[in-house]
């Protein structure tokens, strides 16, 4: 039986909905992306609405697979072309994609990521059925180079007819409707968010013998490693590092390295710090500084994308992607933290 609709095509108010999900990037693969869908599907099921996730194989993981609280997860035979990312041809996810959609009957079609082969063709699809469709945005764009001029022309075939867009800070909302050449009246900031209490400050655990630094982070260009390395040889004393990658230089005695964490671990490794760095040369909110900030810890950050947005001035040291300035935001960081002048832990996660 289709949904009631209000008039104007609206769906009715207070009416269960069944969503669709639809990303490239879910589990067991591991990012922000895949637990904002989790975390955000696991929302909706307890208002009562029915979800469900498509994405493409990973590996052996094929077919239909239950999660928490009955979320199914359709894994679908894509091949994938990069980086996770299936080809964007349209036509060799319709069948799968149709096929889910009236199954499932599906009111409400929610894709993610502009880097989504399988997203863009979700919103492409789901149209031609007369589904509503939204779109969230996780990522900063350039404009020049070839890699984002061709994304962007894609995207703005795909979200030439979404229903609404939503963005995750106001850098990020500016940056889709330009490349995107959106109606600013249709895309929301909605910004992402930590559970507080899975992220609880233990000042007990830290060594307050010395400063300890904390950087949890992938070793991707991104995530600013050149300055890494120069901040590690030229200003600190001790550092924990947790990341996913491969550590490309020796820094024996200077960096106690973590390796891979899995994501319950990563409160235990912040607790045990007094300053967590970040040295992102492109971000759209970073949940990590949020996680952190929520363990207690004193934030120096890189001033680029969405991060002024996320925490207030007095909970965050923002600084010019250089390392220089990185320096002197630790070294101010320091200076406050040996002086007595930050917050308590407790004050910064309440």
């Amino acid at each position: 039986m289709a949904p009631r609709r209000c008039p104007g095509g609206r769906m009715a108010a207070g009416r269960a909905q069944s969503v669709c999900m639809v990303s490239d990037f879910f589990y067991p693969n591991m990012g922000g992306v895949e637990s904002h869908i989790y975390q955000l599907s696991q929302c909706l099921i307890e208002r009562g609405h029915k979800v469900l996730v498509v994405t493409h194989a990973y590996g052996s993981r094929k077919g239909v697979r239950y999660l928490t609280n009955g979320l199914k997860v359709y894994y679908l035979p894509l091949r994938v072309m990069y980086n996770q990312s299936t080809a964007t041809t349209l036509f060799h996810s319709l069948p799968l994609l149709r096929y889910i959609f009236v199954r499932e009957r599906v009111t409400i079609v929610h894709a993610h990521s502009s880097f989504s082969a399988m997203a863009h063709d979700a919103l492409f699809h789901a149209k031609t059925m007369g589904l509503h469709t939204v779109f969230t945005d996780h990522s900063l764009f350039g404009f020049a180079d070839v890699s984002s001029v061709l994304t962007n022309k894609l995207l703005t075939v795909s979200l030439c007819d979404t229903n609404h867009i939503i963005c995750v800070s106001y850098t990020s909302k500016e940056n889709t409707v330009l490349r995107a050449a959106l109606d600013p009246r249709i895309v929301s900031v909605i910004p992402n968010a930590v559970d507080p209490t899975d992220f609880t400050p233990d000042p007990s655990r830290r060594d307050d013998s010395t400063v300890t630094i904390v950087v949890v982070s992938r070793l991707v260009y991104r995530k600013g490693n050149g300055s890494k390395k120069c901040l590690f040889w030229s200003s600190l004393s001790f550092v924990h590092v947790g990341f996913r990658g491969i550590f490309l230089f020796d820094m024996e005695g200077l960096v106690r390295l973590l390796g891979a964490l899995e994501h319950q671990d990563v409160r235990d490794v912040l607790v045990q710090g007094h300053i967590f760095l970040n040295t992102s040369l492109t971000e759209a909110f970073c949940m990590a500084i949020v996680e952190a900030a929520s363990c207690g810890l004193q934030v120096v950050s890189t001033k680029v994308g969405g991060i002024p947005e996320v925490l207030p001035e007095n909970l965050i040291i923002l600084c010019e992607p250089s390392v220089k300035s990185l320096c002197d935001g630790l070294e101010k960081a320091i200076a406050q933290l040996r002086s007595g002048k930050l917050p308590s832990p407790e004050s910064v996660h309440n």
